[in-house]
């Protein structure tokens, strides 16, 4: 069982260019109500394209970074990580002991 860890702050500044790109994904409507929604979101999808080996982001993330990272991860065969059959559905990085999978 994992233990809560504290969050991270990166701070990040953005190019103008890049953000009036970016805030073109805004829409309150769907829950994107500023920019930093929609980096949260980027980030959020990066992050379940690391994990999950099967998830459509998997191939989003390779064509951004390359396949090279993927060695460094590994199934994570922790029991309430499998699927309701047994399958292994999750990765994990290999140095890791224990990771959340929000």
């Amino acid at each position: 069982m994992s233990t809560a860890e504290p969050d991270i702050t990166v701070p990040v500044t953005l190019p103008a260019h890049y953000a009036r790109r970016l805030s073109v994904l805004t829409d309150p409507d769907a829950g994107m109500p500023d920019l930093e929604a929609v980096i949260f979101e980027l980030i959020d999808h990066a992050q379940q394209g690391v994990y999950r080996p099967g998830a459509w982001e998997r191939e989003w993330v390779c064509q951004a970074f390359g396949n090279e990272w993927t060695r460094r991860m590994e199934p994570d065969t922790r029991p309430e990580m499998l699927s309701a059959d047994g399958r292994v559905i999750f990765e994990r990085p290999a140095t890791l002991e224990d990771e959340d999978h929000d």
